[in-house]
């Protein structure tokens, strides 16, 4: 492992990079949503559009609110907000809403004083004041799930290799888009909420405090009511007891006082994941009763009817994942996109025999990720940039970045990590240009080598997008 020590920068450097991190973000989202003039569009509509229903109308029937975005067009380009038919409801969760609920309102209390200052913002939920606070409360969120990774990482590696994680997952992951272009969609707060739950199982001793559990479940709870996705993440807290019981079982056997499991598995063992599982599991009744009452059954929510309206036999082939597709693929695999997450899985492996506890916690709740992503019919998750599925592992692939970076040995090990961490940002940065700018298509299947002679060109096309819009 390498010595950072003479390399760590002070507190104050730290604080520094940070706010430069935090500058840059802002800049380009308030400059996408001055140019665009709006911020919720694409999915993040079916995610706004129930929360301000809630909210002025008293219902959940979002019919009128597309009518009214749908007569919206970007101030640059002139493309619409909504191309698709309109629904009755909305086949997203509620969770996002109800989070960032507070900067929804925030932005009607601005959008009252600016009125009576003399502005004329329709205070109607619906106009662009309501957006703006509403997208950064989801920035904010995002980015204090990254002080939350920094800090996990701080637990075990040394503070320039996880500056150089962060950095590196803030700017060269999926992150770095949805954090600034689209952040009305849900996976910055998902991101949030999951490193916070990954947080605490990992620096604390939920085991023994009853009120750690709870908190777990609540934390997990709510990541799984914005993305249900988020549930698997359970995952992480069944392996530490699992290891503990088999750890246990281990020295008993060594000693040689005991050949069975009997007595080995503890109630103590149970109860901690029961009251995890059961708080998590109560708060999803509200959007499982809202299903019910909008489709008439659980079951016939469109995200378990979309794959046989597409052509496919069901919504999710279980039995034949396409997980090569979704790691390595160009259509969206998730490590041709973004290699940094590529190095991020290589440091997980290398701190295996250090931390296992940790590593096959991590490894497993990434697995159950791909997994789902895979079976699912719409495998490249739609119109994507990159992995965004996967932003709710970002903790994990901070933490495993880290890894990387503090068991790199060679000499330079500083200057070939920030080398290295800068051409993937900039890799990033290109591949967003190709993606905004229409060279390849937001959701139709490109290759590997459509993305690599792109990769040549993407800044001169992007710029005569620019000025022939």
């Amino acid at each position: 492992m390498i010595d950072w020590t003479d390399q760590n920068i002070g507190q104050g450097w730290v604080k520094k990079l940070f706010w430069i991190g935090v500058i840059i973000t802002l800049v380009i989202f308030i400059l996408n949503f001055a140019l665009i003039g709006f911020g919720v569009y694409g999915d993040g509509i079916g995610y706004y559009t129930p929360l301000r229903s809630l909210i002025f109308d008293g219902d959940l029937r979002i019919y009128d609110e597309y009518e009214y975005l749908s007569h919206s067009m970007s101030n640059f380009g002139g493309g619409v907000r909504v191309d698709k038919a309109i629904p009755q409801y909305s086949k997203y969760t509620l969770g996002l809403g109800l989070i960032l609920s507070p900067f929804f309102v925030l932005g009607h209390i601005v959008t009252l004083i600016a009125n009576a200052c003399g502005a004329e913002i329709e205070p109607n939920g619906l106009t662009w004041s309501y957006e703006l606070f509403y997208c950064l409360g989801s920035i904010i969120l995002g980015i204090v799930g990254l002080i939350v990774c920094y800090k996990a990482t701080r637990l075990f590696f040394s503070q320039t290799a996880s500056i150089l994680a962060i950095a590196g997952i803030w700017f060269a992951s999926p992150l770095s888009f949805y954090l600034t272009l689209e952040v009305s969609m849900s996976h910055a707060v998902s991101q949030f909420l999951i490193s916070l739950f990954l947080y605490i199982c990992i620096s604390t001793v939920w085991v023994k405090q009853r009120r750690q559990q709870i908190l777990l479940g609540l934390v997990l709870g709510l990541g799984a009511f914005v993305r249900p996705q988020n549930i698997l993440f359970a995952v992480i807290p069944v392996t530490m007891i699992v290891w503990k019981i088999i750890d246990r079982f281990v020295k008993v056997n060594t000693i040689g006082r005991n050949s069975s499991w009997k007595g080995i598995i503890q109630f103590s063992d149970i109860t901690p994941l029961a009251v995890i599982g059961l708080v998590a599991c109560l708060m999803q009744l509200p959007q499982i009763f809202i299903y019910q009452w909008q489709y008439s059954s659980f079951f016939k929510i469109p995200y378990l009817e979309e794959g046989g309206a597409e052509g496919y036999e069901s919504s999710f082939d279980w039995i034949r994942p396409q997980i090569g597709n979704v790691l390595f693929s160009g259509h969206r695999g998730l490590f041709f996109w973004h290699p940094v997450l590529f190095l991020s899985i290589i440091g997980l492996i290398l701190v295996y025999k250090k931390l296992p506890i940790l590593v096959t916690s991590f490894l497993l709740a990434f697995g159950l990720q791909v997994y789902l992503v895979a079976s699912w019919w719409c495998w490249w998750q739609g119109s994507s940039f990159g992995g965004r599925m996967f932003i709710n592992c970002s903790l994990i692939f901070v933490w495993g970045l880290a890894a990387f970076w503090d068991n790199l040995s060679c000499k330079r090990t500083l200057l070939i990590g920030v080398g290295v961490t800068l051409f993937l940002m900039g890799w990033n940065v290109l591949l967003i240009l190709q993606y905004e700018s229409g060279m390849i298509p937001s959701e139709e299947a490109v290759t590997i080598k459509e993305i690599l002679h792109n990769q040549l060109f993407s800044i001169p096309y992007f710029i005569d997008h620019i000025f022939n819009r």
